[in-house]
């Protein structure tokens, strides 16, 4: 009898290891996937700002626009360099001289028109500065590029950031369904295109100076 007892101990044994190890196979290879989203943004004063503008003006003759133009020009570089704007960081076209009827109907003459460009690191006066741009005989005036020199370092603050919003959430998720383990499978990172606004006025600029930066990461897990 003890023989025949000791094998069926062992037998059980076995049989409950071998139902262990079917179970935990199937614990292992069919996990909770839970897909969340992260967002993370931080901010910081704009260094540099880009400024583009366009001139035009009329003639009865293409030198006569042409001139028009010129002095437009001349004045808008002495005052930007009389307030502290460099030549270097003043950039222009060259002038597209065409018949006004090719661009307004029924007009007469001619039209001149040349794009120019400023960088400026006065951030905190750009709405003066475009204001007076429009007074010394602007057109258009774009909505300023900021730009900032350690963009990268805070691209990656935001990356973290959005990375810690998504773990907390699946931790939430974790605890909700009873989850001990998890694992990253996928990280995805949405990206939304930069939008450039034209100004047909002199607008005054919320946050001017402030640069915001946003990830926004969709984060896969597995979780057991």
């Amino acid at each position: 009898m003890e023989p025949a007892k000791a094998f069926l101990k062992k037998y059980l044994g076995y049989l409950v290891l071998f139902v262990t190890l079917i179970v935990v196979y199937q614990w292992i290879a069919s996990p909770m996937v839970v897909t969340v989203a992260g967002t993370g943004e931080v901010s910081a004063p704009a260094e540099t700002a880009t400024l583009t503008f366009t001139l035009s003006s009329n003639g009865e003759i293409p030198q006569f626009a042409a001139d028009k133009i010129k002095a437009t020009t001349n004045k808008i570089k002495e005052s930007l360099t009389a307030g502290g704007i460099p030549n270097s960081d003043i950039y222009e076209a060259s002038t597209v001289i065409l018949p006004a009827a090719t661009i307004t109907a029924g007009a007469t003459g001619y039209q001149a028109t040349l794009n120019m460009g400023i960088k400026t690191a006065k951030v905190s006066n750009l709405d003066s500065l475009t204001a007076s741009l429009y007074t010394l005989g602007a057109s258009v005036v774009t909505q300023p590029i900021l730009s900032i020199g350690n963009k990268e370092k805070l691209e990656s603050q935001a990356y973290d950031l959005a990375l810690a919003d998504a773990k907390k959430q699946a931790n939430t998720v974790a605890s909700k369904h009873w989850k001990f383990m998890k694992k990253t499978v996928l990280v995805q990172e949405s990206t939304t295109p930069t939008a450039s606004t034209v100004t047909s006025k002199a607008d005054s600029f919320a946050q001017v100076g402030l640069i915001k930066i946003s990830k926004t990461l969709s984060v896969s897990y597995k979780m057991w």
